[in-house]
């Protein structure tokens, strides 16, 4: 399996991966279904088997795919995603087969999950970028745990806890209060600001972007507010 990529579906964060395989058994559990009862179907079955002649294979991991722990469930080939989605919901079928067109073309587009992600990556290489020019202008050494301290001062400011954060599990809104903060903490650094007077003026930035953003505030947001 490749990266797994979310994207969202009437606020519910559904499961891809790049070669546009989808994560059934999170899309089935969204509308209170099985995905083995739709393999059970004998329309399915007829289909998965006429599939397999037409890909020229007899081999079911080639089309189904079982995966566990983290994104763990079925997962179908992309020839058999929106018929899967279809048994779903029509409006939603619709929804899976524009992403899967988009993620196989490689053209997900600017405003996509995919692009919010790439964003906010791109951002903290920028972070790291500024926290190693800033040391060697103090004439500092620069080590590894510089950057794992920028991280945790990050992940404080989003969450309010400087656990990692798993950033593919972030939804767009998320990621763009992510890369935000990010963006803040550069212009701080370059201005010279100590670390915790960083710290307080991060908190109460991701707060406020959180409002403008309409997400949720988190327990530090709270505390800081």
């Amino acid at each position: 399996m490749t990266k797994i990529i979310k994207a969202e579906f009437n606020g519910t964060a559904m499961q891809f991966n790049a070669d546009g395989w989808i994560n059934a058994t999170l899309a089935a559990e969204k509308y209170g279904k099985r995905v083995d009862h739709w393999l059970a179907n004998q329309e399915t079955t007829e289909y998965i088997s006429a599939l397999g002649e037409a890909l020229n294979t007899r081999n079911s991991g080639d089309l189904i795919y079982t995966r566990k722990g983290r994104s763990g469930g079925t997962w179908l080939h992309p020839k058999l995603a929106v018929m899967f989605a279809r048994w779903l919901n029509v409006r939603f079928a619709i929804w899976c087969d524009e992403q899967v067109e988009a993620l196989i073309r490689g053209n997900a587009g600017p405003d996509s999950w995919q692009a919010a992600r790439h964003d906010a990556g791109a951002r903290f290489r920028g972070v790291c970028d500024l926290v190693k020019l800033v040391r060697m202008a103090d004439g500092k050494d620069v080590a590894q745990h510089h950057y794992a301290n920028e991280a945790r001062l990050i992940n404080l400011a989003l969450t309010g806890s400087i656990a990692k954060v798993d950033r593919n599990a972030l939804n767009k809104p998320e990621l763009r209060l992510l890369e935000l903060v990010e963006a803040q903490d550069m212009v701080l650094l370059g201005r010279g600001v100590p670390y915790e007077e960083r710290k307080r003026a991060l908190m109460v930035f991701a707060n406020e972007q959180r409002q403008r953003l309409a997400l949720p505030a988190n327990d530090a947001g709270r505390a800081s507010a």
